[in-house]
């Protein structure tokens, strides 16, 4: 079984791990996928952090699974790596099309 995410992002999560807690910096979820604003409110809100140690990313994409022949969709919070995180705001600025390639799409 796999699986897959469509790549389209609909909330980020900026969080740290102490000890046994989960502690959220920051977090928004949509409906719709997040536009460029949205993702530069996150953005600005990591580059005002005085302390990025330790500092973890999350976004909230569509996926689909094998078990469902890729027919019923769900949504998930995955992880995000750091350097994915910072090229989000850089690839919008350019106008690109937005692709995750580094981002594992089955797990």
């Amino acid at each position: 079984m796999g699986i897959y995410s469509s790549g389209s992002i609909f909330g980020i999560q900026i969080y740290k791990l102490n000890d046994d807690d989960i502690n959220i910096l920051f977090e928004e979820k949509y409906d719709d996928e997040m536009s460029y604003i949205q993702m530069r409110e996150a953005y600005l809100f990591y580059n005002n952090l005085t302390d990025k140690n330790k500092v973890l990313f999350k976004i909230y994409t569509e996926c689909s699974s094998t078990l469902s022949n890729n027919i019923d969709k769900f949504m998930i919070w995955q992880p995000l790596p750091l350097e994915t995180f910072l090229r989000l705001d850089s690839h919008r600025l350019r106008g690109e099309i937005l692709q995750l390639d580094s981002l594992p799409t089955s797990w």
